[in-house]
């Protein structure tokens, strides 16, 4: 039992220590030049066969029952011949000092693991984790074997059978449990490095989708307009005013375009005073074409007056997101209203878009904002509403939404007010999922 609790003992110093140099690694080993990585591994390893030595089982102060091979194994197999080979001379100082004819046994051992490790190394991690623990087992096994033949040769008392089945058990148990633990390390750093690899990937997806969403909201306008110029009675006035806008919309493409290529860049939105009205009416007269193309009928009730603070680009592209969406949802034509009021009961505006369109369920209403969820299936990405929710978020505004199927989709953007004191509106009264303003 005292033998057992010796290797206890060693084997628990080697996990920790493992654990302690397997942690150092994972945190530090981009900025660790290789070479003073092995050395490093060399120390911690002979901190480890010295430990074993000193807290080891003996009977006759000759020969000493530890686990130092476990650590010397280790640093042949995973860090190759040099290593190897350093181990091996610093494992003979450190069994030195203790004395006795174990000396001898010991030098004859290391060097038949030395030699064994150096020859095995390429072998050993080219494997996979089960025919590395097959490995690992025949090598302790084989050492154990030799470790009481040379033992028997050396020492004329009659071989302890009981004793060297509880050292060669143990021993094997404690070296399998080590190169276990640490092939579920390394594997756990591979697979980390994977993911993080993928979710880098993953970003950039999500960013290129995003920049091939926003663009193609100008783009569908200009192209909407350059179709509207092909009639040729349209009057000049009207014609200056359709490539004006084609122009302005390609313009806005090339800001969209420049944000998302500063977009690790500290970013300074132009924070303004805005009639909400106007730019409700921008936005409308933009995607007009558009609505006109798919048979939807617009119709409006703005009250006039209402100012919030924000980003006027940003609060279009906002807009336009929503807006277009909703006349996405109406395939076979339909009816989109826009009202815009101030509420009752507290100081915001109240931006309320609806159109008769497919309708969404409970379960996608829920998902609605998340990146690559789209009702519209091969045709969305799910990337316009995430842009436009981000933007509410940054003009401290939220919304609320409200939907069935095939009768029709309700958001409600809500903004804080700007107050003036010289306009005195009329407000009217709405409800918005039980919420009264």
């Amino acid at each position: 039992m005292v033998l057992f609790k010796d290797l206890l003992f060693n084997l628990l110093f080697i996990l920790i220590t493992s654990f302690i140099v397997q942690y150092f690694f994972m945190k530090y080993k981009n900025n660790l030049p290789k070479n003073l990585a092995n050395w490093l591994i060399i120390i911690a390893a002979a901190i480890q066969v010295f430990f074993c030595i000193h807290f080891s089982y003996t009977e006759d102060n000759q020969i000493f029952y530890d686990l130092r091979v476990i650590p010397i194994i280790l640093v042949g197999l995973y860090s190759g011949i040099p290593s190897s080979i350093c181990i091996f001379f610093l494992s003979l100082l450190l069994r030195v000092p203790f004395g006795g004819v174990g000396i001898w046994l010991h030098v004859a051992l290391m060097v038949f693991i030395t030699l064994t490790v150096s020859v095995l190394s390429k072998y050993f991690r080219r494997n996979p984790m089960s025919r590395k623990l097959s490995l690992v087992a025949v090598i302790t096994v084989s050492y154990s074997l030799l470790s009481f033949i040379f033992a028997s040769l050396l020492d004329t008392n009659q071989l302890d059978v009981f004793l060297s089945i509880i050292y060669t058990m143990t021993l094997l148990a404690g070296v399998m449990i080590v190169v276990f633990l640490i092939e579920l390390i390394l594997q756990n750093i591979i697979l980390r490095d994977a993911v993080v690899k993928s979710d880098k990937i993953e970003v950039i997806s999500h960013l290129a989708a995003s920049v091939s969403h926003e663009v193609r909201n100008p783009l569908t306008v200009t192209r909407g307009f350059l179709q509207m110029l092909k009639d040729p009675s349209i009057p000049e006035e009207k014609r200056q005013f359709y490539l004006d806008t084609a122009i302005d919309e390609l313009d806005r493409a090339e800001v969209i375009l420049k944000d998302y290529l500063s977009f690790s860049k500290p970013q300074h939105h132009q924070v303004s005073m805005l009639n909400v009205k106007t730019e409700i009416e921008k936005s409308l007269e933009l995607l007009s074409p558009y609505a006109n193309h798919n048979s939807v009928k617009v119709t409006k009730n703005l009250t006039e007056g209402l100012y919030i603070n924000g980003d006027a680009a940003k609060f279009q592209q906002c807009l336009l997101n929503i807006l277009k969406n909703g006349i996405e949802a109406m395939p076979n034509g339909g009816t989109l209203t826009v009202q815009v009021h101030q509420s009752k009961t507290s100081k915001s505006i109240i931006i309320n878009i609806e159109d008769t369109g497919i309708g969404m369920s409970a379960s996608q209403l829920a998902k609605l904002g998340e990146p690559y969820f789209s009702t519209k299936k091969d045709k969305g990405t799910g990337l316009g509403m995430l842009v436009a929710f981000k933007i509410l978020k940054e003009m401290n505004g939220f919304v609320d939404s409200s939907s069935e199927v095939n009768k029709g989709t309700r958001f409600t953007l809500i903004f804080p007010m700007i107050n003036l004191p010289y306009k005195n509106e009329i407000l009217s009264n709405t409800t918005v999922k039980g919420i009264n303003y």
